[in-house]
């Protein structure tokens, strides 16, 4: 015969467990998913534009940021009219390691709440959503990021859950 009051009793000391088990979860540490993402070629591309110091393209095959959309039209990309700009050479995060990356970009994000700002431009900036999705360009598309925006959306959240640490 069934114990159904034993069965209930299980059944409620395994989601008891399952609910403990979450909250000792360790936090989501801005090394753990999102550093790799950066490292990608398609997000180098565009950090290290107007950077000197990496070579960007703006010292080598495209002369002027400012001149972006004469090639780079909302009709190939899919951004918005003045859409298409690069990172100015602050956010070139080349050679960093990952709590360098992450505090540069915390530090570089804008005043105010920065991880509010931090969460608000990761997620809804119509040229990383380009970058993770599209990132076609009057040359092509390069490789993906892999996982795209989904796996870029949950990484984010996760960190930003976890109070964004960048140790």
């Amino acid at each position: 015969m069934i114990c159904y009051a034993c069965l209930w009793l299980l059944v409620l000391a395994l989601l008891s467990f399952n609910s403990r088990a979450e909250a000792v979860r360790p936090p989501t540490r801005f090394g753990d998913t999102l550093f790799q993402i950066f490292q990608h070629e398609r997000c180098l591309n565009c950090h290290q534009f107007n950077s000197r110091r990496s070579n960007g393209k703006s010292y080598t095959s495209h002369r002027n940021r400012y001149l972006c959309e004469n090639c780079h039209r909302p009709s190939l990309t899919g951004l918005p009219e003045g859409g298409w700009i690069a990172p100015n050479a602050r956010m070139d995060y080349t050679g960093l390691n990952a709590r360098e990356t992450c505090e540069l970009t915390k530090r570089n994000v804008g005043s105010g709440d920065k991880n509010a700002l931090l969460h608000e431009h990761m997620l809804h900036d119509v040229r990383i959503r380009w970058a993770l999705e599209s990132g076609m360009t009057p040359g092509g598309r390069f490789p993906a990021v892999p996982g795209g925006y989904w796996t870029w959306k949950q990484a984010v959240e996760d960190w930003a859950k976890s109070g964004m640490p960048c140790d």
